[in-house]
């Protein structure tokens, strides 16, 4: 069982709190008392005319109202409410009608096994799943696969090239993979690849700044290259990077420093 807290913060047409209004809680659209709670946990029902229903100094006004597992007095998640209260202060009588107090997010009913019927419970959209994907859930919510097929999930197949997409991947996808696994030791992959040059003094000068060509043997022509002073590690940023094929580049920095290259492919 469960019961879902209301409140709210009376006021007259100024703007300051009704102290102490007696407010009244119907079923939406008329005059049928609705069943409420004092408490959120303990306490029997009580009717909306109850006098203990008013708000306090600050005009503040809270109840409970039992849900559809609630022992007695519980409503469905589709009832709505109105509620009423006296405005003493400007002689009027304020209304809220077709109140929805429950969540909008309805629960599902696992025994609605309809995967397209037109009955309106099996066409919500209000709701976390479905009815029809939690239709009967407690008697298949423990099976594995591949000894059964829960939620309507079937179990894949390597060796089938069939497009049925009730699967957590489709046979074709499963037997790609497969195909892969066991064929990748004997196929060649085309990977990316990373080469370290360390240089010391071997820095070429050449108008006042330094050059250094290295062979990468990458096959790219348009590699990244990082350089770190090897004294400190901080990076130099080099200012001219030119590729003279896709296995050689030619580094430009502005001072002579020992320095880590490395190039990646």
């Amino acid at each position: 069982m469960a019961r879902v807290d209301y409140w709210q913060y009376l006021l007259d047409r100024q703007g300051r709190p009704l102290e102490y209004a007696e407010v009244r809680v119907y079923l939406a659209g008329g005059l049928t008392e609705a069943d409420i709670y004092l408490d959120s946990t303990f306490g029997s029902i009580t009717k909306a005319s109850s006098q203990d229903l008013k708000t306090d100094k600050y005009g503040f006004i809270q109840f409970w109202i039992g849900d559809r597992w609630e022992i007695e007095g519980g409503y469905p998640e589709t009832q709505q409410f109105k509620i009423v209260w006296q405005n003493t202060v400007d002689s009027i009588e304020e209304i809220i009608d077709n109140l929805y107090v429950f969540t909008p997010v309805r629960p599902i009913d696992v025994n609605a096994p309809s995967v397209s019927g037109s009955e309106a419970m099996h066409r919500d959209k209000d709701k976390v799943i479905s009815n029809t994907q939690g239709y009967d859930w407690d008697t298949h919510v423990d099976l594995t696969l591949p000894s059964g097929s829960p939620h309507g999930i079937a179990p894949v197949t390597f060796f089938d090239t069939g497009t049925f997409q009730s699967k957590v991947i489709s046979n074709k996808l499963g037997y790609q993979m497969y195909q892969l696994a066991t064929t990748s030791s004997t196929t060649s992959a085309d990977v990316s690849g990373a080469t370290s040059y360390r240089t010391t003094s071997t820095w070429l000068p050449s108008g006042g700044y330094y050059y250094q060509n290295v062979k990468h043997d990458l096959g790219n022509s348009y590699p990244v290259v990082v350089v770190s002073k090897i004294s400190d590690g901080y990076k130099i940023v080099p200012f001219d990077i030119i590729s003279k094929d896709a296995n050689n580049v030619e580094i430009w920095v502005t001072e002579n420093n020992a320095a880590d290259i490395l190039v990646l492919g």
